[in-house]
């Protein structure tokens, strides 16, 4: 074995390892379980690079841990050199899959530590690229664009790897920005460019970028047929994690033609798999697509069993992005004080030589050191003022409704629990009314999202004069909204209600460019003896929301025992909807 190892030139081996993980992933995994049998005969450095390839690997995979294992080990033997970069950026992309923000932004700021000290320009542009893939998996979009535009300035016309990567996450950034237009033409453009200059993993993942922008463009047909071509060339690479992504796009794209048999296959695979936090999102959508596909076969429980699975996974992912972005504030707030921290240490050096200097010019000296005291206690101030200003702002953010500007669903539901507990214990009433957009969908397929989204604006302004300054009003999802009304009984509820209802249906749609009728579903349900908690309320009020739906929408029904448990109230549905028709 010794005299075998010495034949082997380890570097030209490494070099071709790190190339086969571009442009054929089965080949490189072979490659590198043969380097492994020589591990003990490379020297550390040589082992540190093997394990960063190695770590990748297992991220392509999807075993993150694995991945964190053997990338940390590396970092003792990668010391000073530019591979210590990709050790930290390769950890901070498992730290993320494995929703361990706070770890992803301390590896992150690691990484953007060495990039000053990069000289090699190659590297520094690989680094760029990087961080823009660390920062779109972390959903902060502007340092996507940001990071990407540097690689590819930095990038020569024989640089074609990296051209292809930056284009890629130029494409990405315009998706995440909702260009969709612009985002399938960026998307072709890297898939053509990477395709012909062979590196295809790139190029599928172009394409699965080309079949999302068609699907969000509603082109269903169009995006299966490019999703499907994505599908089978992660498949060749056995990239898991994307392999999980496109079969929840095809859900929804099939589930939108109407084609529900191949709809449920694609959802079925996602459903399967384990309850990690990387597939939180991925299960979000195909429970979503299994309520709206039971929903239209009118198996109503079915359909209320999995839009409650989809009410869970989103919870998760609305928590999940309130971690990122109290990770993302941690840092910045690490990142401020220490530049703090420098300016203070900056100020006592000033100091000390001003008191040095005192005693040859006491008068005009002490004068100087009050000056410079006063300045740099004036800019500590402007600092922490607007510190806290960042920090006030980024609070508001997680709590308010990016489109509408009213409570989200977390905020809603905590504030309304806290008053629902100061007014039981008063012995107040307590109301909760639950409304729903009718026919919401229409506006959409019929006038555009922005249409939607304007009528979802209009509505949340014509009521916000309407509600008590006591009162919580908040959007739960989509297009359906709760009003909390403290020390109100049922009665005052159903008044309320139906002012409302008729607020909403008097909206003039002419404004938004389109003529239609804007009307809303409301169900009603007040404190009762045994209540503890907001959830009954919730429970009750969404059953008459159900009733109002059923009952030929646009009006205001009141809980009542006829729809004390889920059976009940769909028997009852089902009647209303039989006798309408």
């Amino acid at each position: 074995m010794p005299l075998m190892a010495a034949t082997i030139n380890f570097d030209e081996a490494l070099a071709e390892l790190e190339q086969l993980q571009h442009t054929d992933l089965p080949s490189a995994i072979t490659k590198l379980h043969e380097l492994e049998a020589d591990f003990e005969h490379m020297t550390r450095f040589q082992q540190g690079r093997l394990l960063v390839f190695k770590g990748t690997s297992f991220i392509y995979s999807g075993q993150y841990q694995e991945a964190l294992d053997n990338l940390i080990q590396s970092e003792n033997l990668v010391q000073n050199s530019d591979y210590l970069f990709s050790a930290y950026s390769y950890e901070a992309t498992a730290y993320i899959a494995l929703r361990n923000f706070k770890d992803a932004f301390v590896v992150m700021s690691k990484s953007l530590g060495l990039i000053d000290r990069i000289d090699n320009i190659d590297i520094k542009r690989a680094a760029y690229l990087r961080l823009a893939s660390l920062y779109s998996a972390m959903g902060i979009k502007e340092e996507v664009g940001t990071y990407a535009a540097k690689a590819l300035s930095l990038a020569a016309a024989d640089n074609v790897k990296d051209i292809c990567t930056a284009k890629l996450y130029l494409s990405v950034y315009q998706l995440e920005l909702e260009i969709y237009d612009k985002a399938f033409d960026e998307f072709q453009n890297t898939h053509d460019f990477c395709e012909s200059n062979g590196f295809p993993l790139i190029s599928f993942i172009a394409l699965k970028g080309m079949g999302e922008s068609k699907l969000r463009l509603q082109e269903y047909t169009s995006a299966v047929a490019l999703l499907l071509k994505a599908l089978k060339g992660y498949e060749s690479f056995n990239f898991q994690l994307e392999i999980n992504s496109v079969h929840s796009l095809l859900a929804e794209a099939y589930f939108s033609l109407k084609q529900f048999a191949n709809a449920v296959e694609h959802a079925k695979f996602v459903t399967s798999l384990p309850n990690e936090p990387s597939y939180t999102e991925l299960k979000h959508n195909v429970f979503k697509v299994l309520a709206g596909l039971n929903a239209e076969n009118k198996q109503f429980e079915q359909a209320y069993e999995y839009s409650k699975k989809e009410q869970y996974y989103n919870q998760l992912m609305f928590d999940e992005a309130k971690m990122k972005t109290l990770a993302y504030q941690a840092a910045k707030f690490n990142a401020d004080e220490q530049a703090r921290e420098i300016n203070l240490l900056n100020k006592e050096r000033e100091l000390y030589i001003a008191q040095q200097t005192v005693k040859e010019r006491e008068y005009t000296n002490m004068l100087m050191f009050i000056t410079i005291l006063v300045g740099g206690l004036f800019f500590l101030g402007i600092l922490l003022a607007v510190g806290q200003m960042q920090k006030r702002k980024f609070m508001r953010m997680a709590r308010m409704d990016a489109l509408t500007g009213i409570l989200n669903r977390g905020a809603g539901q905590e504030l309304g629990e806290n008053l629902f507990v100061q007014a039981t214990a008063r012995g107040g009433d307590f109301c909760v009314i639950l409304f729903d957009l009718d026919f919401f969908k229409r506006i959409n397929d019929s006038f555009g999202h922005g249409t939607g989204d304007w009528a979802l604006k209009k509505v949340v302004d014509s009521l916000k004069s309407h509600i008590r300054n006591g009162d919580v009003f908040a959007r739960i999802g989509g297009e359906e909204f709760a009003l909390l009304l403290p020390y109100a009984d049922e009665e005052k509820g159903m008044e309320v209600a139906e002012q409302c209802r008729a607020r909403i249906e008097a909206i003039d749609t002419q404004h938004s460019g389109h003529k239609f009728v804007i009307t809303a579903s409301f169900g009603v349900s007040g404190l009762m003896a045994d209540d503890l908690s907001l959830d009954p309320l919730f429970h009750r009020a969404d059953m008459a929301l159900y009733a109002a739906k059923a009952n030929g929408r646009n009006t205001v029904v009141r809980y009542s025992d006829i729809l004390k448990c889920d059976k009940q109230a769909t028997d009852l549905r089902r009647h209303i909807a039989s006798s309408s028709v």
